[in-house]
């Protein structure tokens, strides 16, 4: 079982209409539950009934059901909100839904008397749009084996296409009747060509990282086969097996470029959000890959850092500090004097102010960086007296 919840994707806006459709799902489950109301839901074989083709988008047959599609609606609408902004998300997400609820009730006008309802189809479309959009991204997902729970990421690409391949798979054993399966893959394929459409009409900007770019950009297959053949005609004379330590090379080669491709797509998206000054999102990307031993360059950290402190996230940009300190090993006594200021002055922590002045030598200091370290060492001190000031640890590090 696979649980998204998160995205490597870059996200240029906040996911304020994903969580207003999840809040209405809650609401109207709590408030219309689905067996007093069967008026709001898909009704089969009755006619048509436009008005249900939307209120049966926020009903649910039971809390496991609501729950899952509300995860679901969180890790797609999070990426197709991220890219088109609240409004273009509820016209493509409303869209799709009212459009597959039409459909399905059209196609079973004569069909048995029977009932739908839910938010499955609309998010299913919200699937084949990451799926067009951004294939090569990743999800966040909490995978359970043997009832364990362990973090990993999948690609949008595989995991759309394995939970539509599910849902196919089982429709030729049903036939074409009213079926949950049948509703999601109808909304997954209006998702997957209005994905399309909108992409070759250039009404959302995916940078080149869609579907079809990165079809284009692959190595041509054969060339691909040559290489390979190439390689193996070094690694392993012919008519002779490959010896152990060759296949060790082999697979460590083949770790080391997977880890050279997760850290350039990290760098990437890590760099969309600092050019859009999305600096939490950007201290989120930096945060993960730290924790997998990934930091960005030089440059990239300091501007981060200047985003924090102009937006005084005094806390973050004191970790981004010290971090950028720990990982360059050099002095530079500006990042330093700034980050005994923000300790000092912002934080109350005059100790550990005190501790990274201790860490800069006068004769390498300029007059004004001097000068301040002088300001600040004095401030410290004065803090440090002051019986009303936060407490202090001694051995509290900074």
């Amino acid at each position: 079982m696979f649980v998204p919840w998160g995205t490597d994707a870059p996200i240029y806006h906040r996911p304020y209409a994903s969580l207003a459709v999840a809040a209405l799902c809650v609401v109207s489950f709590f408030a219309f539950p689905a067996a007093d109301h069967e008026e709001a839901m898909l009704a089969l074989g009755d006619g048509v009934h436009p008005l249900q083709w939307v209120t049966n988008l926020f009903m649910h047959a039971g809390f496991g059901h609501l729950l899952g599609n509300l995860i679901f609606l969180w890790a797609f609408g999070l990426i197709v909100e991220g890219k088109l902004g609240a409004i273009g998300f509820l016209l493509v997400y409303l869209g799709m839904g009212v459009l597959e609820s039409a459909v399905v009730q059209a196609l079973f006008l004569h069909a048995k008397p029977a009932h739908m309802l839910g938010a499955s189809g609309a998010i299913f479309g919200l699937m084949s749009l990451c799926l067009v959009w951004a294939p090569r991204n990743d999800l966040n997902c909490i995978v359970f084996l043997r009832f364990v729970p362990f973090d990993m990421e999948i690609s949008i690409l595989w995991f759309v296409v394995m939970y539509i391949a599910m849902e196919l798979i089982w429709i030729p054993f049903q036939g074409f009747r009213p079926s949950s399966e049948l509703a999601h893959v109808m909304g997954a394929g209006l998702g997957f060509g209005l994905g399309v459409i909108m992409v070759r009409l250039k009404l959302v900007d995916c940078e080149g990282w869609d579907l079809f770019s990165v079809i284009r950009v692959r190595p041509n297959l054969s060339e691909k086969k040559v290489s390979r053949r190439k390689r193996r005609a070094i690694e392993r004379p012919s008519g002779s097996a490959a010896s152990p330590s060759v296949k060790k090379a082999r697979a460590a080669g083949a770790d080391r470029d997977a880890a050279e491709d997760v850290s350039a797509r990290r760098l990437r998206v890590f760099r969309q959000h600092l050019g859009v000054d999305e600096f939490e999102a950007a201290l989120q990307v930096y945060r993960e890959g730290k924790a997998r031993g990934w930091a960005p360059p030089e440059s990239d950290a300091r501007e981060l850092i200047k985003g924090l402190l102009e937006r005084e996230q005094w806390q973050d940009a004191v970790e981004l500090m010290r971090d950028y300190l720990a990982q360059t090993g050099l002095a530079y006594p500006r990042v330093r004097i700034k980050l005994a200021e923000v300790l000092i002055r912002r934080l109350h922590r005059p100790l550990q102010g005190l501790r990274v002045l201790e860490g800069l030598s006068d004769a390498t200091l300029t007059a004004p960086l001097l000068a301040a370290k002088r300001e600040l060492h004095a401030a410290a001190e004065q803090a440090r007296d002051d019986e009303d000031a936060p407490l202090e640890l001694e051995d509290e590090l900074w």
